[in-house]
């Protein structure tokens, strides 16, 4: 046999067999559905049932829902930057969908918004912590878009449980939309 040869006969394996250098992406997603939200869910259905004119606008809620930015810049310009104008149609159609269902759901009760600013934080921070030192990086958009979903989607999707707001994938990326047109996300 060759030197830097390797033979296998007989072998099971149960996963990955590489002969040389992997340079393939894992990502291991652990946790359990947050326990917050979920007594955040039960507490809006009773607010639901006692008090359907409770109209106030939590801050936090209003500091997300704010353009926060001296110098605006939109989120077309924010996509452009960050080499994404082909997502431009896409990202203003989710964005302005879960913008509406944000103001349905968060206009009469203080418990949706805690939820909403619950997810919207839970977005912001992932974005900012495992994917934008990956774009100022350089990092490839094929990395950025799988840990978007396993780092973003997937875990807001966990955390919804019973969903009662019927947020999906695309509210989702509508709630990394809506942060970036408020300057609270780059992408560059």
């Amino acid at each position: 046999m060759p030197e830097n040869s390797v033979s296998v006969d007989n072998a099971s394996i149960g996963g990955k067999f590489t002969g040389r250098d992997d340079n393939s992406i894992s990502f291991n997603q652990t946790g359990d559905r947050s326990m917050y939200l979920h007594d955040l869910y039960e507490k809006f259905n009773q607010e639901k049932e006692n008090n359907q004119d409770l109209k106030d606008f939590c801050e936090e809620l209003d500091y997300l829902n704010s353009i926060i930015d001296v110098e605006v810049i939109g989120l077309e310009q924010k996509l452009i930057d960050g080499d994404r104008e082909y997502m431009l149609l896409y990202a203003k159609e989710v964005k302005e969908r879960f913008h509406k269902k944000l103001m349905r759901t968060s206009q009469y009760s203080s418990i949706a918004q805690d939820i909403n600013v619950f997810l919207l934080t839970k977005v912001r921070r992932g974005f900012m912590t495992e994917i934008y030192g990956l774009i100022c990086k350089k990092g490839s958009e094929e990395k950025i878009n799988l840990l978007i979903t396993e780092r973003i989607i997937n875990p807001v999707k966990a955390d919804l449980g019973v969903n009662l707001f019927r947020y999906n994938e695309d509210d989702i990326m509508g709630m990394i939309f809506f942060l970036t047109g408020n300057c609270h996300i780059k992408w560059n």
